[in-house]
This record gives structure tokens, sequence and C-alpha cells, in this order.
């Protein structure tokens, strides 16, 4: 049995990768300098999904809808009268292939900006990268609050963090009432563990409380022994942080030990689930209709399936980032400024504005 690494190894692991590559760098400039003086024009935009996408649906989507994006503008003569050409990497593999492969895409291929569609943990070593190489990410997947927190200027992303999240579902929770008995469910996982933290220090610093919190192993999820738990305990709702596949397990447990209590659960739950029943989510408003348009009119036809959120925000996040270069180039800060100040409306997941973190301006709802 493989031990997963400790906190303290995760850490030294990753300022071990994070200087073994940039210690590299100085070698790698120069011959980026040297290729820029031959710049063809074209310009190059990183993508980065956290899987293989041949075996991870996740990452076939979003590279999908990035592409359609690609295809889309440089179809009416790209931007500015300059061709799009999109270049991806995985993160799969040993792990820490997130620096080596972003370092690969800003000093190699010389892109001008990267857009990922990443887990938490892959999301973090991009982000060590761009924070020395000073080149735009704009992230389309990962939720996790710390990577705005950085406070670095080059960094945006397009759906609300696990903090904006949390405190939607604090505020629909205890709205016009006084529940007080609220159950955490969440996998154990990363991004899930991070999201289920933060909930509860939002809990705490509004002056509520959960009182009972229940972990469960993705690889092997079994809810029987968290339903008989629920049901002999007084409940007035549950908050669940968990693989979206396995949401539909829970509530089969909860139905069979005749528990009838609303759940309450973040957007990840669209990746896998249309419409979910039963339960209140986030979701950008009319982002349905939006979908169905987006898919009848284009993705279906082009890749031969539906897609979900992730696409949808990958999509967007593509569009904006060339919404940003069309109007401030593709140079860092002229970029940067323009992503600042930018509105964009022409997406499918609502309106796109960031703070002054590079977080989304909220735009969600409380579905159901």
């Amino acid at each position: 049995m493989i031990k997963s690494p400790t906190l303290p190894r995760i850490i030294i692991t990753v300022w071990i990768v994070f200087f073994a590559v940039f210690d590299l760098l100085p070698s790698i400039t120069g011959t980026a300098i040297a290729k820029q003086n031959t710049d063809d024009g074209t310009i190059r935009i990183g993508f980065m999904v956290s899987e293989d996408p041949d075996i991870d649906p996740f990452s076939r989507e979003a590279i999908d809808a990035a592409l359609l994006a690609i295809e889309e503008i440089n179809e009416t003569g790209g931007i500015n009268d300059r061709k799009i050409e999109l270049i991806i990497r995985t993160s799969d593999g040993d792990w820490g292939a997130s620096s080596i492969k972003s370092v690969e895409l800003i000093y190699d291929e010389e892109v001008h900006a990267i857009v990922g569609s990443l887990k938490g943990r892959d999301a973090h070593l991009v982000e060590m990268a761009i924070a020395k190489a000073h080149v735009i990410y704009l992230e389309t997947r990962a939720t996790d609050p710390t990577l705005s927190e950085a406070n670095l200027p080059w960094f945006f992303r397009i759906l609300p963090s696990d903090r904006q999240q949390g405190q939607k579902l604090i505020d629909k929770i205890f709205e016009g009432s006084k529940k007080s008995q609220i159950a955490l469910v969440h996998a154990d996982d990363y991004d899930e563990q991070m999201a289920a933290n933060m909930f509860l220090r939002l809990l705490r610093d509004t002056g509520h409380s959960t009182t009972a919190t229940f972990t469960y192993d993705q690889r092997s999820p079994d809810f029987s022994g968290i339903a008989e738990s629920l049901k002999s305990s007084e409940k007035q709702g549950i908050v669940y942080f968990g693989k979206p596949g396995h949401l539909e397990s829970l509530m089969h447990e909860m139905s069979r030990s005749e528990i009838e209590l609303p759940v309450f659960t973040p957007i990840s739950v669209l990746q896998a689930q249309k419409h979910p029943v039963e339960v209140s989510y986030i979701c950008p408003e009319n982002v349905f209709q939006r979908i169905e348009i987006f898919i009848k009119e284009s993705f279906e036809g082009r890749f031969g399936y539906e897609p979900g959120i992730i696409a949808a925000y990958s999509y967007d996040g593509i569009r904006v980032l060339l919404e940003g270069i069309k109007h401030g180039g593709t140079e860092t800060e002229s970029l940067k400024k323009e992503l600042s100040r930018i509105s964009f409306s022409g997406g499918i997941t609502g309106q796109i504005e960031f703070d002054g973190n590079g977080d989304l301006i909220d735009n969600t709802i409380i579905c159901n």
C-alpha cells in the first residue's frame, strides 16, 4: 500500500521542484529572448489540465471547449489580424509536473498567457511559475481561495472561490431561519478538504457552527455509516463538498434511511450532473439556457458529446483572455491592466469582472 505524502514532505517537494526548475531559468531566458526576435505574430496561449484527456472526461471537455473558442475566433480573422495557437500541456505523471509543464510553456513555447483547468495543487505549482516569470495565468476550475490570497497581480479566476461559495451557502442556509444543526460531509482529497475547511472557518466567523463533520474515502465511498449517524441525530441540513458523481450515492443512502434533509452543494456538482435533483447548489444565473445553446449550436456537432460546466468555464476563460488581448495587447503589464478592468458579457457563465485579487466578482445564485 502506497502512503500519501505528509504535508511537510509535500511542501519540501514543492520547493525542491520550484528551485530546481528555476535554477535553469537564466539559460532558458537567453533562448527565449532569441526566439522573440523572430516572432511570427501568432498569439500563443498555453492551456493546462490536470489529467490525461484520454482518460479523464473533465480534462477532455476543458480542452475541447478551449479549442472550439480558438477555432471560432481564428475563423473570423483572429485577434487584430493575428492568429491564435493553443499549446496544451497536462499535469499527469510525476508529482510536481505542473511546475515543469508551465515552465515549458513560458520559456520554450513563449506563450503570452496561460489558461488552466486545474485541480488546486496543480494550480499552486503553476502560480509559482508565473510568480517568477510574470506571465498572466487565468484559472477556470480550481476554487482554492489561497490562490488569490497570494496577491499575485498576474493571477485571475473566472469562477467563485471556496470563500465566495462558502459564504453564499451560509447566507442561503441561515436566511430567515435559526438553523443551527448543520452537518458537513466532504471527500478526503485536497480540493474538497480545502472547501470544507473554508466553510467551517466562515461558519465560525459568522457566529454559526456545525455539530457534525463526516469525511468519506473518495476511492471507495460508502455513505451507509454517515446516513446512520445523520438519522440518529437532530440535523436541519447537510452541506456536501465531494465528488459530483458520489452525490447520488449519498442521496440514495439518505432515502434508504428515510432521511429528509435539505442538501447544499457548491458549483462543482455541475461537473457531472445537469440540474441536480433534490439539492440546492450554486450556479451562474441562466447558465442552463446558455449551455443548451452552446451545445446545440457549437459543441456537440464538433465533438459529438454534450459538455458540462467545466467546458463552459474553459470556453469563457479563453474568450475573456482574448478579449483582454484584443484591447490590451500581449505584453504582460498592459494585458494585466486590461483584464483588471474588463467587463465581459459574451460568455456562457455570465458577466465576468475581477476584483482587486483577481477573483471573479461573484455573479452566481442558488439554484434548486
